[in-house]
């Protein structure tokens, strides 16, 4: 064998090696512990899901920018070097120099440029400059102003869509695990109708080897045995897909397969009327306080963009001074340096690009407010739509309940007569299979009417941060 041929073996041996030692799941190995509660789903999710992780960095990289708005002063430090020649003599200069910058809120700026030391042919000086507006730029229609308000209102907005996105990843992790449980129980619900078909086609077999029925009948039974196996395929299909969406919605373990403890709660939450809920959700719904925050600051914009318009009034003053190599210290540098202070007025000749910038403001701040309305509406809509929905799977439940008492006392009625030879085992396999389809209704029902009553209080904001424990 040529020596690629062995390498390529060998390397195809490493990776099935590493195949076989590879964890079974994409995710962390155990992440998820074998037994699953949903409260603990719930913090395995608050502490791993990404697009929650996504959230959280948004909000901190928000906090970190309004921090950075906030300073109002910055101070730089450094020295130069340098070799000069000229002609035949060269000499070595050096400097020493730091500036301090401010920035208020109100929109004063002052800079202050300091080199104390200085050799060869550099020299040192003082520069002072301060600039106070008094129509233009000035108060809330600062630069500094805008720059704080707009880090401010964004570290806000993160915030509320922290909270939604909180608010999905709970009713996600939550609507997931109770449905895998539903899906569970439907095998279970399934493994029942296989057994009852199967007793059924045996004792036709029988009856039909015996002469007591028509060969029909074995073979009725024994399709209908096929059809409830094939279902109970595609049920233990649809639960192990269940528990895979759980892990995706975690977003940990997918792969895994954890024993789900909880079982779908019998006692429902309170909720309270219609009218109530529609109150408390137009009062706190975190998409309303984000859409505020943006008006707000569009409206900040705007009034700046108009301001912008006006001529500007600035108090000005200044300090300026060189001195020679002897040192900052040797003589004061008042009198050597030049002192100025007045007024500076700026009038905008060409005002169309300011123009354009107030109507594009204008337009987006109308265009805000309508959104808003339209948010409400939407709001509304959405907490009639979770109170339907609850009341459709109510009434669904009540229905399904009441028909299941009918549907065993069927069952026992048609075993009954096939007993007594007063009826055929069609009357038991279909009383069989409304059985099976009552009891998959009923746990459809309930599970939906308790994941209706998490979307209504998720639609009124309430925080489901409780939710599992």
């Amino acid at each position: 064998m040529s020596v690629p041929r062995i390498a390529n073996a060998a390397a195809l041996v490493l990776l099935y090696l590493a195949a076989l030692a590879a964890p079974k799941s994409f995710g962390a190995e155990g992440i998820v512990p074998a037994k699953l509660t949903l409260a603990e789903a719930l913090s395995t999710a608050l502490g791993t899901n990404a697009r929650l992780k996504e959230a959280e960095t948004s909000y901190l990289s928000a906090l970190s920018n309004s921090k950075i708005a906030n300073l109002k002063s910055s101070v730089d430090f450094g020295s130069e070097a340098s070799l000069d020649r000229t002609g035949a003599n060269s000499d070595i200069s050096n400097l020493v120099f730091g500036n301090l910058s401010y920035q208020g809120l109100l929109g004063t700026e002052a800079k202050l440029d300091l080199s104390p030391f200085a050799f060869g042919t550099k020299r040192g000086s003082v520069a002072l400059s301060l600039k106070r507006p008094l129509m233009r730029g000035r108060g809330v229609l600062s630069e500094k102003f805008d720059r704080v308000a707009s880090a401010k209102s964004a570290t806000t907005v993160q915030d509320k869509r922290l909270y939604l996105s909180k608010q999905d990843t709970v009713l996600g992790v939550t609507s997931a695990y109770y449905r895998a449980v539903q899906a569970r129980e439907q095998v279970k619900v399934q493994e029942n109708a296989v057994q009852i078909a199967e007793k059924v086609h045996d004792s036709a077999k029988r009856r039909a080897d015996a002469g007591y029925a028509a060969g029909i009948e074995a073979t009725r039974a024994e399709i209908r045995v096929a059809q409830t196996r094939n279902q109970l395929n595609l049920e233990r299909q649809a639960a192990k897909g269940a528990v895979e969406s759980l892990m995706l919605a975690i977003g940990a373990g997918v792969g895994e397969t954890p024993e789900l403890v909880d079982s779908v709660p019998e006692q429902l939450p309170d909720i309270p009327s219609l009218e109530d809920a529609l109150k408390t959700a137009l009062a706190n719904r975190p998409e309303l306080a984000i859409a505020d925050e943006q008006i707000a600051d569009q409206e900040r914009l705007l009034a700046i963009a108009k301001d912008q318009l006006r001529p500007s009034v600035d108090l000005v003053a200044g300090f300026n001074s060189a001195y020679p190599n002897e040192g900052l210290i040797s003589r004061s540098i008042l009198d050597i340096g030049v002192f100025a202070a007045g007024l500076q007025y700026k009038v905008p000749l060409d005002r169309r690009a300011v123009r354009e910038e107030h109507e594009i403001a204008a337009r987006e701040l109308e265009t805000l407010k309508k959104l808003r309305t339209y948010q409400l509406e939407s709001i509304a809509e959405e907490v009639g739509r979770a109170y339907r929905a609850y009341h459709s799977q109510k009434t669904s439940l009540g229905i399904f309940t009441s028909n299941l008492a009918v549907a065993q006392e069927n069952l026992v009625l048609a075993n009954r007569m096939m007993d007594e030879a007063n009826g055929t085992n069609r009357d038991v396999l279909d009383a069989q299979e409304a059985l099976t389809q009552t009891e998959g209704s009923i746990l459809s029902a309930r599970t939906e009417l308790y994941l209706a009553v998490l979307n209504i209080k998720n639609a009124m904001a309430e925080d489901l941060n409780t939710t599992g424990q």
